[in-house]
């Protein structure tokens, strides 16, 4: 949920989509059932990747405000992508350690 959140905080910030109405304080914690995080987290990286396909070179250079600093549209997605990729090494790193393969590592 915690990706899922920020994706969509991430989409806000580039102004191409406001906060889904459901996500208020401690959210994140109220889903629980696989099925609903998979439906959530599914939900924003469609739109990430959406919204991401929609925009121009020219649109990309666009000023934003990103945690209090001046940066670019194309810098919110590109940490966007590092944001779910720093979860993503995590997640493997404890899989591993507690006896898990991950699939995508198996033969």
């Amino acid at each position: 949920m915690h990706i899922a959140i920020a994706n969509f905080y991430f989409l806000s910030v580039v102004g191409k989509q406001t906060m889904p109405s459901e996500i208020k304080t401690g959210f994140e914690k109220s889903v629980t059932a696989k099925a609903e995080v998979i439906s959530w987290l599914k939900r924003s990286l469609d739109a990430a990747r959406e919204a991401r396909a929609k925009e121009t070179p020219k649109e990309l250079e666009r000023k934003v405000e990103f945690l209090k600093q001046s940066t670019t549209a194309d810098n919110v997605y590109l940490r966007l992508i590092i944001h779910c990729n720093e979860h993503m090494g995590q997640l493997v790193a404890y899989a591993r350690m507690t006896g898990v393969t991950p699939p995508w590592s198996k033969d």
